[in-house]
């Protein structure tokens, strides 16, 4: 037995390997890895098994080319008889390369009609090209009108596959978070290998995780969102032990994946991108706008130890050792900064003599450790505050007060479950029925909630909410049990004196701790260096060549299509890349629609504007509507990533598993808070969710969304069925 008490000394010492601080380590009273329902069965399908399917329709060659007798007229000579519909293999080869393809055709298909077809997918005109075929010992070039030949050759191209534009500097990514390893993977995929990975941390994984998070932290979605191996070409992720897994398994999930892909010799950490100066063309340039800006200049500098706070870079003391700077040339930028960076901060009156910890509940910077059987005072309802309580819970706080100005919809686990699992978003109305059986365990009914609109009948539903959803099952649980007391108070904390906290109402809470968890801002030093005038899309000032991505805030959706990173990291990368690889696509696409949406530095609130790159999620939907309906290329590259997202989910969180899970963990805590003497006057909270209840809300979604069963789904269900 070591200092983890229930745990052998093994494995508390494996646990600890992994902790930024080890002091913390020896006070946690159980492991937050700890596999959970180990004897529940599973299916044996595999991911290969599910996408071989859709693999093989992938590699069908090129797509047959009719002939459409009404957009082609007949010519003079041609009246006469009928054109023949019989299909036929033509041999395309590329004067230059050598290169071939057999495309189907109609006997009858034109060779213009070839050239519009190969036109559209190598964004030409298709008079650029030209076709030539032999006639005995003579060479003869094919007018637009003509059938095409069984063999022809094709002057004007160099290639079946549209070539990515050529720079001559390498490509900069700025953040090793999970967005910024994503793009990296995909550029390593591609052997597109002049890319280079800037970080000022000392380990990969971003500042949410690094930072920001308490050594207890852990993911509130389920990891088969939230990995970095997510796509088509991964196998399933087998190494975490719990949906749920802690912000230590995470960051060596982060470590591990990018030294097994091969990236990690194309990151420099412990480096800051200080500046950065556009190096463009002059007046007289005459070619695409997207081509303007000839390079970036950037100079870095080493990070030295005490250069961060909080994880944002401070500035430097006098006297303080100057860190070395080296100038580093680049064609693109891609930097990706996190929005959980730093804490909205409030002070209040009387903190002088409160006497005890007061602090953002971030950083490791609250002993937790020391206030067993103490009572905490949260302030705030977002995400982390939610999440906060659990870790209040694994350090044995006896009373916890919530003192929030309007209670905010928190997500049941199933509920996010159910959203990452469909291949269709699932409807709102269908999502807030899905919650209804936690809310109604501590009696509130989430419809009347203030970020809910709905009609009479709750048959449509709209939410818009400033804040994330905070998603686990303890807050309803300690609600229920009376460990945790919402406290809704709209004038806030009015001061605070000796241990204890005074409220604008006039009540008083008793406590050792105040936690303020009142959301996080951006950092302006991010849109000084990229030079931001306006943000439009994820694009800095119309530069396809400068991309700049933070995950939108707020939920405004009418449909439910997931609550986790990994979809959107995937999505977002591929966008970003394409234009960099097609820049003159940006501005003929959704540039040129007007879609796109556009925003600025917000200063209406005086002691917190918020950045430019800052944005909401209006416009992040926005922004991939525009992407999506304007950009063809990217509709092909797109094309499965919804069942990807369905699909790897189920494999990694099938319905019988994950239900015992949720209940394996609900049942733990219920068990402790019954052992401080918290529920004891109440019945025993079952779990309100079963393969039944659940099966019943998915198949009136499939229903009501026409989404069609997977291969996975026939042996998840029949398991579910097993007695």
């Amino acid at each position: 037995q070591g200092p983890l008490g229930e745990f052998p000394l093994g494995q508390q010492l494996a646990m600890s390997a992994q902790n930024f601080d080890p002091e913390w380590a020896k006070h946690l009273k159980h492991d937050p890895d700890r596999p959970l329902a180990v004897d529940v069965p599973v299916p044996q399908i595999t991911w290969e098994q599910c996408f071989a399917p859709i693999r093989a329709g992938q590699n069908k060659g090129p797509v047959p080319v009719s002939h459409d007798e009404e957009r082609h007229k007949l010519i003079k000579g041609q009246e006469h008889g009928q054109v023949s519909k019989a299909w036929i293999s033509v041999t395309l080869k590329i004067a230059s390369t050598g290169e071939e393809q057999v495309w189907p055709c109609m006997t009858s298909t034109t060779v213009l009609e070839v050239a519009e077809m190969l036109a559209w997918k190598l964004s030409i005109d298709p008079t650029d090209m030209k076709f030539v075929h032999r006639r005995g010992a003579m060479f003869r070039q094919l007018y637009p009108h003509e059938q095409v030949d069984r063999k022809m050759v094709v002057k004007g191209i160099t290639s079946f596959t549209r070539l990515p534009q050529k720079y001559k500097d390498p490509k900069v990514i700025i953040g090793a978070g999970h967005l910024g390893l994503r793009m990296a993977m995909f550029l390593h995929e591609r052997k597109q290998l002049d890319f280079v990975v800037f970080d000022r941390m000392g380990r990969v994984g971003g500042t949410s995780w690094m930072y920001q998070a308490n050594t207890t932290s852990k993911l509130q979605t389920e990891y088969g969102a939230y990995h970095l191996a997510y796509g088509e070409d991964y196998p399933i992720p087998t190494f975490f032990t719990t949906p749920w897994p802690s912000r230590n398994a995470l960051l060596h999930m982060f470590e591990k994946t990018v030294e097994e892909e091969g990236v990690m010799p194309y990151i420099r950490l412990n480096t800051n991108v200080k500046e950065m100066s556009v190096v463009s063309h002059d007046r007289s340039f005459t070619g695409p706008k997207a081509l303007q800006v000839i390079r970036y200049d950037l100079v870095t500098e080493k990070m030295l130890e005490g250069r961060l706070k909080y994880g944002k870079l401070v500035a430097a003391k006098p006297g303080d050792e100057e860190a070395p700077e080296e100038e580093f040339k680049a064609s693109c930028i891609c930097m990706f900064p996190g929005n959980l960076t730093l804490p909205r901060q409030e002070t209040y009156k009387g903190e002088d003599v409160f006497g005890g910890d007061i602090g953002y509940a971030m950083f490791n910077e609250i002993n937790y450790h020391e206030l067993e059987g103490l009572n905490v005072t949260i302030v705030g309802h977002g995400a982390f505050a939610v999440e906060n309580i659990r870790t209040c819970c694994e350090f044995g706080v006896h009373q916890i007060y919530l003192v929030c100005r309007r209670r905010n919809l928190a997500c049941p686990r199933v509920a996010s479950w159910m959203a990452n699992r469909t291949m269709n978003p699932l409807n709102n109305v269908r999502y807030m029925h899905v919650t209804e059986p936690m809310y109604k365990l501590i009696d509130l009914d989430p419809w009347t909630y203030h970020s809910v609109q709905t009609n009479e009948k709750r048959s449509v539903c709209q939410i818009t909410q400033k804040a994330r959803f905070g998603i686990g099952d303890i807050y309803f649980l300690t609600i229920y049990m009376g460990k945790c007391e919402v406290i809704v108070e709209p004038g806030g904390v009015k001061r605070v004196t000796k241990h204890c906290v005074h409220l604008d109402s006039g009540r008083k809470l008793e406590c050792n701790a105040i936690l303020k968890l009142l959301g996080l801002v951006g950092e302006m030093d991010n849109d000084r260096l990229m030079k931001v005038k306006e943000l439009v899309g994820f694009w800095v000032n119309e530069d396809p060549r400068r991309y700049l991505v933070a995950e939108p805030l707020s939920v405004m959706c009418s449909q439910m299509g997931g609550t986790s990173f990994s979809p959107g990291a995937y999505s977002w990368s591929l966008q970003g890349l394409y234009f960099l690889d097609f820049p003159t696509d940006f501005h003929a696409g959704p540039l040129a629609s007007g879609m796109l949406p556009r925003h600025k530095v917000d200063m209406s609130d005086e002691g917190t504007p918020r950045p430019a790159h800052v944005v909401d999620a209006r416009h992040g939907t926005q922004t991939a509507m525009a992407v999506g309906m304007f950009t063809a290329g990217m509709a092909e590259v797109e094309a499965n990533s919804g069942f990807v997202k369905a699909m790897r989910h189920r494999l990694c969180h099938p319905i019988r598993k994950f239900l015992a899970q949720a209940k394996e963990d609900w049942d733990y805590y219920a068990k402790k808070f019954l052992a401080e003497g918290f529920g004891v006057d109440k019945p025993y909270p079952t779990y309100p969710y079963n393969p039944q209840n659940v099966r019943e809300f998915y198949q009136q979604h499939m229903v009501e969304s026409s989404e069609p069963p997977l291969p996975c789904d026939g042996e998840d269900l029949a398991i579910c069925d097993m007695p």
